[in-house]
């Protein structure tokens, strides 16, 4: 038999794993479109300095293209948002696998397939592990979102609580 405390111990971090995947997916998401707006932009004015080139465009639309291209580039290379796409997205991988893992342990729990010792190790080996796995955003210097993770907590919240509302 597994304690409440224990039992709220993982419904908690089944909440957590939910928001963290959430959040993560929506934070490469958003880093993912600012590096192909920051493409665009480039090619949009590498365009328009070729039309300058051709004369089709006033010569100082030359100066001007080549100015945005070399303030895109540095903008681009300092922000690395390709990158940071790809390791958010690692990261929501991560949490989904781990949030499944805590969803097995939940229904063992459920089941009175497991007992108090086995869920406590089981909870703090997936816990350490998603402690691990977040901490790679802090790596890349990838900052938090507030305002994003308060809405990724609440809708993963209605999530949860439906699936297993839906199976109970």
């Amino acid at each position: 038999m597994v304690s409440d405390q224990t039992r709220n111990a993982v419904w908690q971090d089944i909440l957590d794993a939910a928001r963290l995947v959430r959040y993560y997916e929506t934070l490469a998401d958003r880093h993912r479109f600012k590096h192909w707006l920051i493409r665009f932009l480039m090619l949009a004015a590498a365009a328009g300095g070729v039309a300058a080139l051709l004369e089709l465009l006033p010569s100082i639309a030359q100066l001007v293209a080549g100015g945005l291209i070399a303030l895109l580039v540095v903008w681009d290379s300092i922000s690395d948002y390709a990158k940071k796409a790809a390791v958010l997205h690692a990261i929501s991988l991560e949490c989904s696998s781990l949030e499944n893992e805590w969803r097995e342990l939940w229904l063992d729990i459920e089941n009175e397939a497991t007992d108090e010792a086995d869920a406590r190790a089981r909870n703090n080996r997936l816990a350490r592990r998603m402690d691990d796995v977040t901490a790679w955003a802090g790596h890349a210097d990838i900052r938090e979102n507030t305002r994003l993770n308060e809405e990724c907590e609440a809708a993963a919240y209605r999530v949860v609580v439906d699936r297993y509302a839906a199976e109970n």
